[in-house]
Formats: structure tokens, sequence, C-alpha cells
């Protein structure tokens, strides 16, 4: 069908105000974070109302039109773009309202295009916390999380987007709504539907609806940065401090490259001899607990050769600008380099280092800069080969993986597959897995008009 017959009669099915034809809106939506792909879409729905998505969901399937689902395009892997044409990207940013806070169940009810952050902020006000903070969080949105089943720097402690999801409501390309789970926290009912929609990247169905564990809010917290002259005694500390009586929110680790270039905008602490740094977020109850902690902490740390120096942020500027150099390392990047090659891999917590040091090895072998830092409490080690020359080894990724997969890992940890890394989930999962998971996409989406590409191959795409 032809681009204008399209747009035509999709505004049969809704307001004519709420499909986007200008070009140079369009430019916004025709890229992701990956710094990969560009494609511009045809044209851009925004419905308000569930009936509105029912409607595009049952045109589409009756003229096999592609429909692709976009939040606030925080991808990495080219998960949300419009790659076929014509296509229908359906913009969820409408459907922003945080519909409710349920103080005696602990229970939010939101909408997909709510922005992390916002809910964060807004759980606040009735003393609560949902514990998932991945470093997009002040942009990306609560319905993006869930599909690409995002992490983020309080997983060592609280777990990660997908523990904190109750219950979904979600409409299948056929039209039809299902209702699953709710505001019960506990269920063995069947299979366990909710978890086959996260990470499922927009192929199963379009979420309306989700509901979200919170827990009470830790009455206080204090964030410790600790320099070190390599990676080596960083891991070696992070270790230490797993096993013993301490368990922190956050254990984020930052490598010499990355510092690099983050002190060209921040003054951060060592920046004279750091060569890696961790930051380790602590809750606790009273301030005598502060006080254990911060010591505990030190003895395990000065014990360590290669620690050089321990700060206590407890000035709430410092810490601010602690986090906000880890959340800003992605930007850093893209303002000193023109392209990012991106590998989001997680293994095992005790091969962090054996990874590392393979991927430095690969980048020295291939002349490019490279930079591994991530979440050293779960073993998600976020790559980035930063790269001005054109000229570059375009394989230097699958070389990444072939390195994960001989130390028992996998190719996303928190970020998804989407375009970028279909190709090679098959060498990690599979052929069985890779059946497995398109029958069930044939089950939910028969015609495959849902995010159609992303993931794995259909026999038609």
């Amino acid at each position: 069908m032809q681009r204008d017959i399209l747009i035509r009669e999709l505004r049969k099915l809704i307001p004519y105000n709420k499909i986007i034809v200008d070009r140079d809106i369009l430019q916004k939506y025709s890229e992701d974070k990956s710094t990969v792909y560009v494609a511009v879409p045809d044209f851009v729905v925004k419905p308000t109302l569930v009936n509105e998505i029912q409607r595009l969901l049952l045109f589409a399937t009756k003229h096999n039109i592609p429909v692709i689902c976009w939040g606030q395009g925080t991808s990495v892997t080219g998960s949300c773009l419009a790659f076929k044409k014509p296509s229908i990207l359906m913009s969820l940013e409408k459907f922003n309202r945080i519909l409710e806070i349920d103080k005696e169940n602990l229970i939010a009810v939101v909408e997909p295009g709510v922005i992390v952050g916002d809910l964060k902020k807004e759980v606040e006000r009735f003393n609560l916390f949902y514990p998932p903070d991945p470093a997009s969080y002040e942009s990306a949105t609560i319905g993006g999380n869930i599909a690409t089943g995002a992490g983020g720097s309080t997983a060592v402690k609280y777990g990660v987007t997908k523990d904190y999801v109750t219950g979904l409501e979600v409409i299948l390309a056929s039209g039809e709504i299902l209702e699953l789970g709710g505001k019960v926290v506990k269920k063995s009912s069947g299979y366990n539907l909710i978890d086959l929609f996260i990470s499922s990247e927009g192929t199963l169905g379009i979420i309306s609806k989700i509901y979200l564990k919170l827990i009470p809010k830790p009455l206080k917290t204090i964030t410790v940065y600790v320099t070190f002259s390599d990676m080596l005694p960083l891991l070696d500390s992070v270790n230490k401090i797993l096993s013993s009586n301490i368990l922190p929110i956050s254990l984020e680790y930052i490598d010499d490259t990355a510092l690099f270039y983050l002190n060209k905008k921040f003054n951060l602490p060592d920046k004279e001899k750091a060569r890696a740094s961790l930051i380790i977020q602590l809750d606790y109850d009273i301030e005598e607990q502060q006080e254990f902690l911060i010591i505990k902490l030190y003895e395990i740390l000065s014990k360590i050769k290669g620690f050089l120096d321990f700060y206590p942020l407890a000035a709430s500027s410092k810490e601010k600008e602690i986090w906000q150099a880890r959340r800003a390392i992605g930007e850093v990047f893209r303002e000193n380099f023109k392209y990012i090659a991106k590998a989001d891999i997680v293994v095992p917590r005790g091969k962090i280092l054996t990874a590392i040091d393979k991927i430095k090895t690969l980048a020295i072998k291939n002349s490019v800069d490279v930079s591994c830092f991530g979440h050293a409490g779960d073993g998600n080690i976020h790559v980035n080969f930063l790269i001005n020359n054109e000229n570059f080894n375009k394989n230097i990724l699958q070389n990444v993986y072939k390195i994960v997969k001989e130390i028992g890992g996998l190719p996303s940890g928190e970020h998804g597959i989407g375009v970028l890394k279909k190709d090679i989930l098959k060498d990690f999962l599979g052929n069985r897995q890779i059946e497995l998971m398109q029958q069930v996409k044939q089950i939910f989406d028969p015609c495959n008009i849902l995010n159609p590409g992303k993931i794995f191959n259909l026999s038609e795409d």
C-alpha cells in the first residue's frame, strides 16, 4: 500500500492531528541512541486511547502493515526504528499518565509512556521507592524499559525492571486485550505470560498499562567514590565487599578511558592518578549504621593493593556531580567521537576482568579506543569502541561476542537484541531456542506485523 493511500485510510480510524507527516518532525523518529542506524519513518501515529491502538492493529493485520512501537528513542540496538516501508511507527508518548499510586498494596499503575524519572519522583512523595535506575532514567519510558528488559545501577541489591512488574495490559495484533497479573505480587497460576512480554521488544503485543511493585523508600543513603590504580584491584574490592556483610545498592565501575573523557567535563577526585573508579551507594536507617558501614568499607578497601583513595560524599552537591558523571559517559563519548560501536554484554561476575582484558587487547590490535564500564555487581559490561576513522574493522563486535561466549556470557544484559545483535543471538542460544521463540511469535502475531525483523527473523522477513 502506498504511503499516501495508507495515511488516508488511517485518518478514517483516528483523528487527523494524531498522524504526523511533517518531514522535520519525522527526523526525530529516524534514529535511536545506537549511532548506527537511520530510518526516517513514513509517518508517525500518536494514539491516546486504547481503542485507537486496537483499530490500528486490526487494520495493520488485515493489510499486512508492520507496526513499530516508539517510546522515547533511547534504544541502542535499532529496536524502535521503522526499517520496512511502508510501516506504522506508533509513538506511545501520549500514553504518559500515572494512573494510581496504591499505598495500601504498594503498587503503581502507569501507562507505558511514563518517564522513569517522573515515576520515581512521584512515588517519593508518598515515601515510596521504585528502584530500577537505568542511566537514561530522565528520558527513558517505563514501557521501553519493559520492552528491552532494562536494568540499571541498583540491580545489585534491588534487581531489575522485570522484578517489579506485577501486571500488564497488552493489546495483541488481533486487537484483543490481555489482562495479565495485576496488584498481586505473588502468583503461581499457570504459565507466567508477563515474563514473555518483558524483553520482547514490541514483537508480541503493545503494552498499554503496567502494574509495578513499590517498596518503602530507604531512610538514608550515602555515596562513596573510590579510586584505584587499575581495574584489577577494583574488581578484587567488589568481590570482597559482596563477600562481607555489606550489600550496596549500587556498585558502578568506570575504566581509564571513560575517566579520561569525563575529566574534560567534570572535576572528579584523583583525576591525575586514578585509572579506575568505583561508585558505591549504601542505604541505612540510623547515623550509627552509616559510621559502621563507612569504617567496614574502608577496612576492606585499604587492604587491597592498588587502592588509591576513598571519598564518602556527605555533600549532596558532590554526590550529585559523581552520579551525573556516571550517567553522562555515553553523552561524553558522543561529543568526542563520530561513531561508537556498542556492546551490552553480561558475563559471570568473576569473569569481568578476563572479558575486559581480552576486549582491551582486541582494541589495541584494531587501533581503536575502547571503554568498558558498567555494573560490577551483576557482571554487566558496557563496551564502547570509540571511533573517528571511517576505515575501522566493522567485525570488531563479532570478535567481542566470541570472547563473551568463550567465558560463558550472553550478548545482552539490559539493552535487548533489536537489529544490532540478532545475527549473533543464535550462536549463544542455539537453533532450538530460536525456533521456540519464533513459534511463540507466530502464536501471538501470526501475520508478523509487530516489529518484524527484530531479535530474530521469520521466513517472511
